[in-house]
């Protein structure tokens, strides 16, 4: 898991408690493992085999393709680091895309997608600094932006 994907908002108080006890010494380091290997073994900890995170950064949710919906990409602005690999999911039950754009809206040839269907996914790297803008070809009032330093 990256830190990028950490909130601590979402991490329960027993867990937190855990880690606490063993920083005080008050558990095991086996307890404390134990924790671990519970969150592993129910996908609340995802690693995936090279180490990197397998949580979209961008997610499409469902309602997206309708003009009037407030469905956006969520977040529709990025911050990451050079080097970041950010991946989009469709949650929507209509297909979309990731089309990279320049400041007059036209599509150029940095990041696109093909049509995504629900729950697949996109990803791009980004080795460069700058800020990116894209959008949903299918959708063009569905737009986001990604800020790279």
């Amino acid at each position: 898991i990256l830190a990028s994907d950490a909130d601590a908002s979402m991490v329960p108080d027993w867990i937190k408690n855990t880690a606490k006890w063993y920083g005080d010494g008050d558990i095991s380091e086996d307890d404390f493992l134990n924790a671990i290997k519970y969150l592993i073994q129910q996908k609340i900890i995802v690693i995936s085999d090279d180490g990197t995170s397998t949580k979209p950064n961008i997610v499409i949710p469902n309602g997206n393709s309708e003009k009037g919906s407030h469905g956006f990409y969520e977040p529709m602005h990025l911050d990451i680091t050079k080097e970041t690999v950010v991946i989009w999911e469709n949650q929507d039950d209509y297909g979309h895309t990731i089309q990279s754009q320049d400041n007059a809206g036209r599509v150029i040839p940095i990041f696109n997608s093909n049509i995504l269907l629900t729950g697949q996914t996109f990803q791009y790297k980004f080795d460069e600094s700058g800020n990116y803008q894209y959008f949903c070809t299918l959708h063009p009032w569905r737009v986001g932006t990604i800020s790279v330093i």
